[in-house]
């Protein structure tokens, strides 16, 4: 066979073997959106044959493409030696493989590396199985005559041109969009960055003395820095929740955290930001606003969270950009090429979704925009570039520790491992490194914008949905230093580490820079914030659903209002917590209403916190424990008692009062298995110490008081239910 003959096989090989896993490809993300709740986005439901086929001639196309290249070059290099069978073979091996690989990367040795032993064990399986299976459809599919082999290269053929048709025809209608008019010229620029799990304490604005922030520490000079800032929930999707909302969680919904939870439609950020009612009377149109969001980590645009926006990226989930408006955009979101190179770019350019914010933003400048960009540098793994470990990480360091990710976290919880000091530094630096690496990238997107002459027509918002847990509560023997506590790592605590969050907010048309807010604030509180800014009125009367529960800020940064707030509000599945200026009082949720209440005091069941935020600023000291329930007689004393208690029924009064304004009960939230392992984990640690011999007050367990609560009601039913029974029984009997 001579060299052309050979490249002509390698190609009419490409195009069968792209048919063919496209095919497989295709079906198995149509699935994906055929399977989406009823309440998904209409613009994701790509669930009709016509969808499907769309997008098999869109992935026959890329995997012709993909494949055609090495395989035309097989054949001029073997001359036709390996035959149709030999080429078809390699194509169908190669694309099979990347679809095991990515579809079974959750299942096999999950949370690890790409290049750890488990992994690459695991790849090495994979490969020879995508061989077998190939060879075997190799095999069949060259039996048989010449011509059903013309046939079905000339099906592929017709499905790869289709694909180039679909591909070139889909318009991605987001030309016009953001066009300045008279609705939207007075409506400010919004660039909303929520740095995932970055604590308030860690920046230099905020005194951290050997922080690396200069871009943040320059905005806060320029705009203004909230102290007090706090959200509702430790975890990123009911925190998210209330940030795009402007509800507490369980008003949105969102109060599990597990994965494939979904928040009902209603009033959100862009949606707002594009249909509301402005002051003047005029409705913003869809169209006036172009409103993006690139993502990084575990939140996702089928959380429902992200309605109302037009295009978005996620890097963790593989998505490239996605544009709405592009029904093959959306198909190929899900198509396993476009996903294995979206996550080699993130491997290749570690600020990958800053520059892509940074492009987006540089064709923004004569338009109206909303950007949410979701950075992750500071959330498990802590694993930063060269760069910045430079800045922090200790060269004599001798533990495991090269990077941090969460089976770490859940190896360390178990007992699995018992940390040294050394390592407890090590992982802090680690998480330090990440922070100057999100500076880093908060900086590329700011420099665009003012390179673009736009960042002062902007309202730019820097905070985070959580902080961040780095081994608090953590001890060590003084004489051996051998662990004694795990403490807590990552976040999903309902302590003041995990709900004090940096709030930077930069807007020079609407207040002043360089000042410093005190009082209390919330998530919630940003939502209607952006739509004072923007002369959007919120509904006066609005359903049930669109109530939202914060309170712009606006008074407060231009010096209108040195009220806000009195309390603070934040809940997870387990625990829901009030604070004030001073103090903070956690319960869980057994413990929330009266006679719960009562009974928790009663038999010392139940896990219950009270600080006192001015002795102990860092949250960590628990007095309920040390005074109410005496576990420190020195301060366990009648008038300490009294006073406790006088602060805490003040506290108590708020959160029931805030408590029967939540439309789901307080005890009707289930507890996902990340926070029973969470619980779990805690227990043991104390039970262990316990029998150590050692005496702590960190995260003491008390007993389960939610079986102690069901029993009491059921027996102080159980008379007046007998009664109805027999009073029923007698009313239905026959006389005699």
């Amino acid at each position: 066979m001579s060299p052309a003959a050979g490249v002509l096989a390698g190609l009419l090989a490409a195009l069968q073997a792209g048919l063919l896993v496209g095919a497989g490809d295709a079906w198995l993300a149509w699935r994906q959106f055929v399977d989406l709740p009823p309440s998904a986005i209409d613009a994701l439901r790509l669930d009709s044959a016509g969808d499907l086929a769309l997008g098999w001639a869109g992935a026959s196309l890329v995997w012709s493409a993909l494949i055609a290249l090495p395989l035309m070059l097989a054949g001029l290099l073997f001359k036709g030696r390996l035959g149709r069978q030999g080429l078809l073979w390699a194509g169908l091996s190669f694309g099979l493989f990347a679809l095991l690989y990515w579809h079974t990367r959750e299942l096999i040795y999950p949370g690890q590396k790409a290049t750890s032993p488990g992994r690459l064990a695991a790849a090495a399986g994979l490969l020879i199985a995508s061989g077998v299976i190939g060879a075997l459809a190799a095999a069949v599919s060259t039996r048989g005559p010449r011509w059903i082999s013309a046939i079905w290269t000339s099906v592929a053929a017709v499905a790869v041109l289709g694909g180039a048709g679909v591909i070139y025809t889909e318009d991605s209608s987001g030309d016009g969009r953001g066009a300045l008019n008279e609705r939207n010229q007075d409506v400010p620029n919004v660039l909303l960055i929520i740095v995932d799990a970055l604590r308030a304490d860690v920046l230099g604005a905020y005194g951290n003395a050997i922080a690396h922030t200069p871009v943040l520490d320059q905005l806060a000079d320029e705009g203004t820095v909230f102290e007090n800032a706090l959200v509702q929930a430790p975890f990123t999707g009911a925190s998210f929740g209330s940030f795009f909302t402007g509800k507490y969680p369980r008003r949105h919904g969102l109060l599990t955290m597990a994965p494939g939870v979904r928040i009902e439609p209603g009033l959100n950020f862009a949606r707002m930001l594009k249909s509301a009612q402005l002051a003047s009377g005029e409705r913003l149109q869809p169209d006036d606003l172009d409103a993006v969001s690139f993502m990084t980590g575990a939140l996702s645009h089928g959380s429902g969270l992200m309605e109302g926006f037009d295009a978005y990226r996620e890097l963790m989930l593989g998505h490239p950009l996605v544009e709405l408006g592009n029904r093959w955009s959306v198909f190929r979101s899900k198509l396993v090429p476009f996903r294995l190179w979206s996550k080699v770019e993130g491997k290749l350019d570690s600020d990958l979704l800053a520059n892509d914010a940074r492009q987006w933003l540089s064709g923004q400048a004569d338009r109206r925009f909303a950007m949410f960009l979701h950075l992750y540098s500071t959330h498990t793994p802590y694993d930063p570039p060269e760069r910045f470990r430079e800045l922090f990480l200790d060269e004599d360091y001798e533990g495991p520790f090269e990077s941090f990710y969460a089976v770490h976290r859940t190896a360390i919880e178990r007992g699995d491992y018992e940390l040294t000091p050394e390592d407890v530094r090590r992982i802090a630096d680690l998480y330090m490194a990440g922070v100057a690496q999100a500076d880093h990238q908060i900086g590329i997107v700011l420099d665009e914008l003012r390179a673009a002459g736009i960042l002062d027509d902007t309202i730019v918002i820097v905070s985070s949905d959580h902080g961040e847990d780095l081994g608090a509560g953590a001890t060590f023997d003084p004489a051996s230093g051998a662990q004694l506590t795990a403490g807590r790592w990552e976040h999903n605590h309902m302590y003041r580490s995990n709900l004090h969050v940096p709030l930077i907010v930069r807007w020079p048309a609407g207040f002043p820079a360089g000042t410093r807010i005190g009082q209390l604030v919330e998530s919630v509180d940003l939502l209607p914030t952006i739509a004072e800014a923007a002369g959007i009125v919120l509904p006066l009367d609005p359903a049930p659903g669109d109530v939202v529960d914060g309170r712009s800020l606006l008074p407060l940064l231009r010096g209108a209002s040195v009220e806000h707030k009195p309390y603070t509000f934040a809940e997870d599945a387990t625990f829901v917590s009030i604070s004030d200026e001073r103090y903070m009082l956690t319960l869980e949720r057994f413990a929330v209403k009266p006679d719960a209440w009562d009974l928790a005091l009663e038999s010392g069941l139940g896990q219950i916190r009270f600080h006192d935020l001015e002795a102990h600023p860092s949250g960590e000291k628990d007095l309920f424990d040390d005074i109410v329930r005496g576990a420190v007689p020195a301060v366990a004393g009648e008038a300490n008692r009294a006073k406790l208690m006088t602060e805490i029924d003040r506290l108590r009064a708020a959160l029931l009062e805030w408590n029967d304004s939540m439309p789901i009960d307080v005890e009707d939230v289930e507890r996902s298995d990340r926070d029973l392992e969470t619980d779990a984990n805690a227990r043991a640690q104390v039970q262990n110490l316990e029998y150590l011999g050692y005496v702590t007050d960190w995260d003491a367990y008390h007993g389960d008081l939610r079986e102690a609560v069901e029993a009491a009601r059921e027996e102080a039913t159980a008379p007046a239910e007998a009664a109805a029974r027999q009073a029923a029984s007698e009313a239905v009997e026959e006389p005699k």
